[in-house]
């Protein structure tokens, strides 16, 4: 199956009822292929095509793009139109897609469902980067059950009781049995969401199961929850992140003050007894300026 290659714009993308779409080609720049979140209600959207797009716009760096959604919300195990009917049809179509774009690197993308693709079709063409924004680590249903992780239960419970032909249930044990040498980079909330009766953020139980392969880094995100992508684009740090993990560009969030969340997260841990230069490289990491943190510490000290 081939998809057929189009200069992409956002009315396409947003109206076009197309499972699969390949933007125009830029032979020898980097590829991003963007796999689409769960939506019970409508046809999940595709993902991270405009942020890609202000990331160009702000670096000057052409990407190619494949973005790829799953209708049915089978966790991409099902059919994917124009692409193949399982999973080892679709990285197959995926392949040979990469091979007539010629890029430079390839980097997978996505969030929750679309985060568990990222990783599978990430490790299943041996990409360079995998970026993945709250995933899943499994579909068994016994792990769900002896984790207390009933979240997509059904899904999981349709893939075991109608598999299809190719499965994969455990993305850290494919992982090692691949002896893949991606470099995978999870990013989650630690804080539980507030319809989710569980005391913990379950997403921190997936990425340290990740954490414990070789080539994984981890990238906790105070104060989200499963939603994390949506989090960052709260806080203004989302084009920040992108630029670090599809670049490897540091580009500071310089801002007046910091955001109302990160603000509150400040206070809270030096009323705990947190260090401020404990706290300073914790900002840092999430992409704020020198400027930026230094006005929350004034702000705090009355004296902004």
């Amino acid at each position: 199956m081939m998809i057929p290659v189009t200069p992409l714009s956002n009315e396409l993308v947003e109206q076009t009822e197309a499972s699969a779409l390949v933007d125009q080609i830029h032979p020898g720049q980097p590829l991003v292929i963007s796999f689409g979140f769960v939506n019970w209600e409508q046809r999940p959207a595709f993902d991270f095509y405009g942020r890609v797009k202000k990331l160009e716009a702000t670096t000057q760096q052409t990407f190619n793009r494949i973005l790829v959604r799953d209708c049915i919300n089978s966790w991409y195990h099902r059919e994917i139109p124009g692409l193949g009917s399982h999973v080892d049809e679709v990285a197959d179509s995926l392949q040979a897609l990469i091979a007539r774009i010629q890029p430079s690197s390839v980097i997978t993308i996505g969030q929750s469902m679309g985060a568990y693709a990222a990783i599978l079709f990430g490790i299943l063409l041996n990409v360079k980067r995998i970026v993945a924004f709250g995933p899943l680590s499994f579909l068994e249903v016994e792990q769900a059950l002896t984790y207390h992780d009933r979240r997509w239960l059904r899904v999981m419970l349709d893939l075991h009781d109608h598999p299809p032909p190719s499965l994969y249930a455990d993305l850290p044990r494919l992982f090692q049995e691949r002896q893949s040498t991606c470099d995978l980079r999870v990013i989650f909330g630690t804080q539980p969401d507030a319809n989710a009766p569980e005391s913990v953020n379950l997403d921190v139980l997936h990425a340290h199961r990740y954490g414990a392969l070789p080539n994984c880094s981890l990238y906790p995100v105070p104060r989200s929850g499963h939603a994390v992508v949506q989090h960052l684009i709260d806080q203004g740090q989302m084009d920040s992140v992108l630029a670090k993990h599809l670049l490897d560009l540091d580009i500071p969030i310089d801002t007046p003050n910091l955001p109302p969340d990160w603000q509150t997260w400040l206070s809270d841990n030096l009323e705990q007894g947190g260090h401020p230069l404990e706290l300073s490289i914790i900002l840092k990491q999430h992409g704020f300026s020198e400027s930026t943190i230094q006005a929350g510490f004034e702000r705090l000290n009355g004296l902004a």
